[in-house]
């Protein structure tokens, strides 16, 4: 969520939804809700986090995450993104 984009060929962002992302964290770190939107509330926003990725995976268990990233290869090889 820095400046970094001058280093980098591509910014890809793996996207999930809020439920999920929250459910997850709960699960993984034992966060209270006001504790994880605390977190979430200190980063970029998603809606900004969108518009500087040039790619979104979405990961929400329902897209199948090999075929995106595929996808997304393919674009990068072919110098389409």
């Amino acid at each position: 969520e820095t400046d970094s984009k001058k280093s980098v060929d591509h910014i890809v962002l793996v996207y999930s939804p809020l439920p999920l992302r929250m459910k997850r964290i709960r699960e993984r770190d034992g966060l209270s809700d006001e504790e994880i939107m605390s977190r979430i509330h200190a980063q970029m926003p998603e809606e900004e986090k969108l518009k500087r990725a040039d790619g979104v995976i979405i990961n929400d268990g329902t897209h199948s995450l090999i075929g995106q990233v595929l996808d997304l290869h393919r674009l990068v090889l072919n110098g389409s993104l």
